[in-house]
C-alpha cells in the first residue's frame, strides 16, 4: 500500500473567519516549513523525497489539541500563535503520523468567508497574489493547501527572496470571470507567473486541473 510522505498544515478551531486569511498564512507556514527543515539533519531526506510529489493535508486542533502540536510536534509557524495562525510540519509519511496527527485532528473544512471576487488582477509592489481558480468547488482546506503549494512553487524559483525574508506577505484572490483565469494560465511571458498548480486528482478536482496562480511581487521599474 502506498504510503507517501505528506507536509501537514494545522490550523487551530475558530483562529479565523476568512479563507484569505488562512490561505496567506498556509502559503507562508508552508515556505517557512521547507526553509527550517529541508537542511535539518533529521528531516532533509524526507523533504527531498516529499517535493517530488508534495502533498499537503489542512487539519484543525481544538484548543487543548493545539497546545499539543505546538508542544510536541516538530513546526514552523505563520501568523500569531494566540491568534490567527497556521503550523506547518516536517513532511512525514502517512505511517510515521503521531496518534495526535493520524487520530485526533480532523480534516479542516470550516466554512469561512469566501476569497475577494476581483474583475482584474495587477501585480502588487510587496505581496504575492494568489489566484484561485473560481470554476471549481473546493474545500476550505483543499483551497488552503493549494495555496501552500503555490507559495511553495513560487520560493523555489530564485527570484522572490525579499518577498520570503518579509515573512511571504500575500493576497488572494478569486477572478469574477473564467476567462481571467484562463487568460492568466495560457500568459506566455515567463515573468508573469511563479506558479502554476496543476493537481494530481486525488482528491475533490479532476487530475490535471489548475487551481491556483500565484503572481509575484512587481518588480522595481529600472530608472531611464
Amino acid at each position: 500500500m502506498e504510503d507517501p510522505y505528506r507536509m501537514y498544515l494545522v490550523v487551530r478551531r475558530g483562529a479565523f473567519e476568512e479563507l484569505e486569511t488562512g490561505c496567506v498564512l498556509a502559503g507562508a507556514a508552508a515556505v517557512a516549513a521547507v526553509r527550517r527543515f529541508a537542511d535539518h539533519p533529521d528531516y532533509a531526506e524526507a523533504v527531498a523525497a516529499w517535493k517530488e510529489r508534495p502533498g499537503k493535508v489542512a487539519l484543525r486542533a481544538r484548543g487543548g489539541q493545539w497546545d499539543d502540536v505546538l508542544g510536541d510536534e516538530p513546526h514552523a509557524q505563520a501568523g500569531d500563535l494566540d491568534g490567527a495562525a497556521v503550523l506547518a510540519l516536517p513532511p512525514m509519511r502517512r505511517s510515521e503520523r503521531s496518534e495526535l496527527i493520524a487520530r485526533k485532528l480532523q480534516a479542516f473544512a470550516s466554512t469561512l468567508a469566501d476569497l475577494p471576487e476581483v474583475d482584474e488582477i495587477d501585480a502588487d509592489d510587496t505581496l504575492l497574489t494568489y489566484v484561485v481558480n473560481p470554476s471549481i468547488t473546493m474545500s476550505t482546506g483543499k483551497t488552503m493547501a493549494q495555496v501552500a503549494h503555490a507559495a511553495t512553487m513560487s520560493s523555489y524559483t530564485g527570484d522572490v527572496e525579499p518577498w520570503i525574508q518579509a515573512g511571504c506577505p500575500a493576497r488572494a484572490v478569486k477572478p469574477k470571470a473564467k476567462a481571467l483565469f484562463d487568460a492568466l494560465c495560457a500568459d506566455t511571458d515567463a515573468t508573469r507567473l511563479s506558479a502554476k498548480v496543476e493537481d494530481a486528482g486525488l482528491t475533490e478536482v479532476p487530475p490535471g486541473t489548475i487551481t491556483v496562480l500565484a503572481i509575484p511581487p512587481a518588480r522595481p521599474t529600472p530608472p531611464a
